[in-house]
């Protein structure tokens, strides 16, 4: 029952969304914005980054293999390449998993929407950028 999946596929996928989070949460990017909707100051994040890295090294592997999954269990469906299997995983995951929920969730926050588009963005394109890297080394 369990599919095979390439452990460098998992693992760069990972680095990947890490690199992605830091380019888009920059403040040359959307830090600015995220961190005003958000209410937290820049002291505050660096405070907690020790604390939170391990969960978002272990959250990013933990995307990735499903997501590796997801890739497998679509290319064997639709017979497309190991690249576009995991881009469309990656889109498929971004918009139906991840971004209804934040959407969900998002009408319900009392923040400003801008923090649930910003995220949203970053869902979209980590999730494609992984999907197109884990495809990439299942082939």
């Amino acid at each position: 029952m369990f599919a095979s999946v390439s452990i460098w596929g998992v693992i760069l996928g990972a680095v990947s969304a890490m690199a992605v989070g830091v380019i888009w949460y920059s403040p040359f990017v959307f830090g600015k914005q995220w961190s005003k909707g958000m209410g937290v100051s820049d002291k505050a994040m660096n405070e907690n980054r020790a604390k939170v890295m391990p969960i978002l090294v272990l959250g990013s592997l933990i995307t990735a293999y499903a997501l590796s999954l997801l890739t497998v269990y679509l290319h064997s469906f639709a017979g497309s390449s190991w690249v576009k299997a995991g881009i469309e995983a990656g889109f498929l995951a971004a918009i139906g998993f991840a971004g209804t929920a934040l959407v969900v969730h998002g009408v319900f926050d009392p923040r400003a929407k801008k923090v649930m588009y910003i995220n949203l963005g970053n869902r979209v394109v980590t999730l494609v950028i992984m999907g197109f890297i884990v495809g990439a080394l299942l082939s």
